[in-house]
């Protein structure tokens, strides 16, 4: 980006990727997201994270029933999968990714990949306009302020489910 360039982020979400916090905290609400009309992709670090907590202390038991509904989901072929490469898969068949990334960083690196493949991007009079048909949907205000610098379009799962009128 030229420096002193505008930036327009135009979003025309049609994929919601929700981050592990979105399963923990929010699951009602995002199981509204999921019997609307955008697909979910819920990436293999999310499913990884939350496989992992179901034996935590804190939060075992919410990580347990979220585990049981994205397994059903996946089987019913409700939900797709997202890699850190930004692949779909729609199948639990490979799910083992290896990478020296932060988890978050791989959540982050899947997500930037396909809105830059399914999104267009032009400049525009010192403008830098984007369009984006991925949300990435978190709780974790760091997280956002990290989306935010990779010009994606970010929410926490309250403001979405209000602005989409769930």
């Amino acid at each position: 980006m030229i420096q002193g360039m505008r930036i327009l982020i135009t979003v025309k979400p049609k994929y919601i990727v929700p981050d592990t916090n979105c399963f923990l905290d929010n699951l009602d609400k995002l199981q509204r997201i999921i019997l609307s009309s955008y697909k979910v992709l819920i990436p293999l670090v999310v499913l990884d994270e939350i496989t992992g907590l179901c034996k935590s202390k804190d939060k075992g038991e919410c990580a347990a029933l979220a585990l049981d509904m994205i397994n059903k989901l996946i089987k019913n072929k409700s939900v797709a999968l997202l890699t850190s490469k930004g692949s779909i898969m729609e199948s639990r068949e490979f799910t083992e990714e290896r990478s020296r990334l932060c988890n978050d960083d791989r959540i982050l690196n899947g997500v930037v990949v396909l809105s830059d493949s399914t999104g267009h991007k032009e400049e525009v009079k010192e403008t830098l306009q984007f369009t984006r048909t991925v949300v990435f949907l978190t709780n974790d205000s760091n997280l956002r302020v990290k989306a935010h610098s990779y010009n994606l379009a970010v929410q926490d799962v309250q403001d979405f489910v209000t602005c989409a009128k769930l």
